[in-house]
């Protein structure tokens, strides 16, 4: 069964967490996951036009659900034992591969953002971001059906107030979501490199 994720009037930053530290070169697992799972209220709370994004990222995210991480388990950790005793495709290996895709078009996204929060520029309208932040991330790993899908979601895309708006977000005390997107942005940087980094090292999906 799917991820469901549920609002229920919070705001961004209730249900958006910080991605784990990484320590001695490990990400917890469960961690990883729970801050997945809070990026994807965000994801949610854009509307209708994002709910492809948003069913993909839960799919992956299920893959990786499948490998049943325990408290204080590591991510990679995890995805290498997957790798040595698949028999075939390791589902929830390839499927982190396609969530961390994401959350490198969602960093992207996020800084633009934050850019445009300290500028005060809050009437731009999003398709302008939305697109430096697909050519930057998953834009050369889809193809023309689903390119000319995000197209669409472009398209459709409010100003920044009103997306900030869907988030929960006070634009009289915008400074506290700026701080907490920064944060939130600086660990799912972090946590994305390492993993592209695991592909890497071990050739996965070359």
């Amino acid at each position: 069964m799917a991820s469901s994720t549920t609002l229920e009037n919070k705001d961004f930053q209730d249900y958006v967490k910080d991605f784990p530290p990484i320590i001695d070169g490990k990400i917890n697992a469960v961690k990883f996951i729970e801050s997945a799972a809070g990026l994807l209220c965000a994801v949610e709370s854009l509307g209708k036009m994002f709910a492809p994004i948003k069913y993909d990222m839960e799919g992956n995210i299920d893959k990786i659900k499948k490998l049943d991480p325990k408290e204080g388990s590591c991510l990679l950790e995890l995805l290498h034992r997957e790798c040595l005793q698949s028999q075939g495709k390791p589902v929830a290996t390839e499927g982190l591969l396609w969530l961390n895709r994401s959350l490198h078009f969602f960093e992207i996204m996020f800084q633009e953002v934050i850019q445009l929060v300290e500028e005060n520029n809050l009437e731009i309208n999003m398709r302008k971001v939305y697109t430096i932040a697909y050519e930057g991330s998953v834009k050369k790993y889809h193809n023309w059906v689903t390119q000319q899908i995000f197209a669409l979601i472009c398209r459709l895309a409010p100003t920044l107030r009103q997306m900030l708006k869907s988030f929960g977000v006070d634009t009289n005390n915008i400074g506290q979501f700026k701080t907490r997107l920064t944060s939130f942005n600086i660990t799912l940087h972090l946590v994305r490199c390492k993993i592209d980094d695991f592909y890497k090292d071990k050739k996965l999906f070359c």
